[in-house]
């Protein structure tokens, strides 16, 4: 399962949710990668997804989250995605 979280570093609420998701990636042992959409690739990414809001959550290049949510949150995200 790979994670992606698109973020900017100009946000504040992009900081918060890479904290979380970090941490929960590291404890439920998933990929997270980081996306900046300042940078080409975040800025692909944003386009073909039509994405206006950050941060957001794809799994294997699937839109699942918008906005920051809680470990309990991010826990059940992945959990539904693995299907447990």
């Amino acid at each position: 399962m790979k994670v992606q979280l698109l973020v900017a570093d100009w946000s504040s609420a992009c900081g918060r949710a890479q904290q979380i998701w970090q941490s929960v990636a590291q404890e439920r042992h998933v990929e997270l990668c980081v996306v900046d959409v300042d940078q080409p690739d975040g800025q692909s990414l944003m386009r073909h997804l039509k994405l206006k809001t950050i941060p957001a959550v794809l799994i294997n290049g699937q839109l699942v989250a918008i906005g920051v949510q809680s470990r309990e949150a991010a826990h059940a995200i992945i959990s539904a995605a693995q299907g447990s």
